[in-house]
Order: structure tokens, then sequence, then C-alpha cells
């Protein structure tokens, strides 16, 4: 029998199983460590988070404009499509001869020619005298040039018919008010009242031809006159085109 007491040896020590993820985890896990942790990550979160946010508003917008610089078609607008829109029309003036002079951008006058009133020129083939500067303040509130009024010459017997087919829309130069062609054509005036050639008594009224059922335009034309009448224009004309002295101007109808 072994009386020999026996020998206690230590136990090798044993490897950890342990890997350096697994002991770094557990040391996160310590209270302390894992408060702050979590406590870092959400501020993290939250940060990406309104970055994110405002990056989104930023990058879209600058998106929509780089968009719309490179696009070769428009933005689109509100409203029905060009298609469908009914394209707008300019608003009738309530005459049909001042929509006319408007539509064409000039008048067509019928003219005579009559000493002082309206003589054609020589040089330039144009027409001067006192009812040609009448007309020039008549086509001015119409809205037209007055260089750019075409004239028709046309004798005494033809007038009335060119303003009832509307071949012209005024006439003038020595035209002379008579009953007979109030019954077929409007007329504005007198704008001017002279003696009978070579008779003692009696007077001719001058006046502006007109298309017939045009009752505005009549309107326009005379108050073309009275203002001429008014503020002292009628009587420089008078003096610069048929001399002086200057006579009272006539009561316009």
């Amino acid at each position: 029998m072994d009386l020999e007491p026996r020998r206690s040896w230590p136990e090798p020590a044993r490897e950890s199983t342990s890997s350096p993820g697994t002991r770094s985890l557990k040391i996160m896990r310590r209270p302390g460590r894992l408060r702050q942790g979590r406590t870092g990550c959400l501020i993290i979160v939250l940060v990406i988070a309104a970055l994110w946010m405002l990056g989104r508003e930023v990058l879209g917008g600058a998106l929509d404009g780089l968009t719309a610089l490179f696009s070769d078609h428009p933005a689109p607008v509100a409203g029905r499509p060009f298609d469908t829109v009914t394209p707008a029309r300019p608003a009738s003036s309530g005459s049909p001869t001042i929509d006319r002079i408007a539509s064409r951008g000039k008048l067509v006058v019928a003219i005579q020619e009559t000493p002082g009133l309206a003589a054609r020129s020589s040089d330039s083939g144009g027409y001067t005298g006192f009812d040609v500067a009448l007309l020039g303040l008549i086509a001015r509130d119409l809205g037209v040039d007055p260089a750019r009024t075409s004239f028709k010459p046309l004798a005494a017997s033809s007038r009335e018919a060119a303003l009832g087919r509307a071949e012209v829309d005024l006439v003038l130069g020595g035209y002379e008010i008579t009953a007979a062609r109030r019954a077929t054509v409007d007329i504005a005036g007198p704008y001017l009242v002279r003696p009978l050639v070579g008779a003692p008594l009696g007077t001719t009224e001058y006046g502006i031809g007109l298309p017939p059922g045009d009752p505005l335009l009549r309107e326009r034309v005379t108050a073309v006159l009275r203002h001429a009448i008014d503020d002292g224009t009628w009587a420089r004309l008078y003096a610069e085109y048929l001399g002086t002295p200057v006579p009272s101007p006539p009561l316009l109808r």
C-alpha cells in the first residue's frame, strides 16, 4: 500500500473561448457604456434624418430648376390646353366703318380738287388744303396715320355710290351739303360756309360725306370738327389755306 501522500498538481489554465468581439460586446454591455452608446446612436440618427430632409428639399428644388433649364418643353401651366382656347378677337367699336379703318390701318377717301380746300401737289402727288388739314385731325382721332391716307379722285356723280358700297370711308374736297345728298348718305358739318360765286345772296355749306347708317362715325367726325373750332385750330387753318380775315366758324349740326 502506497502511503506516500498524493501531490496536488494545479490544473492547467483554460484558454478563454471568448473572441475579441465578444469581449468588446461584454465591455459595451456594462451599464454606463451601454447608456452612452445608445444616446450617441440616437443623436446620430436624428442628425442624419434632419440632414436627409433638408437635403431632399434643396436637392429637389435644384433638380426642378435644372429640369426647367435644360428641358425642350416649357413647364406646364394651369388652364385649358391650347387647342381648346378660343382665339381672342378685337372688340368692335360699334361702327362698321371705324372697324374697317382700324383693320386696314389707313383711310380711303374720295376727293375732288377744289381751290383752297383740296389741291394736288405736283411735286409729291399728295393733297393739301383746308379740307385735307381737317382730314388729318380726323385720321388721328380714329387711330391711323394721316400720311397713309389713300385718296381716290372721283367725279361728283359717283361719290355717293362709292360711300354706299363701302369703297371709300369719307368724301371731301368741296363736298356741298344738299337735301338730295342727305337723303342717300350721312354728312358731318357744315364745317365751312362760303358765299355763291357771282351771286349777291346765298351761301354754300360744305361737309364731310360719310357712309349711310353709321351714326357713331358721324358723332366721332363731328366731335373732331367741334374740338378744332373750340381750340382755335379751325381759325388757324382757315388763315393758312383760305386767307384773312377769318370769319366766325359755322354752327355744326
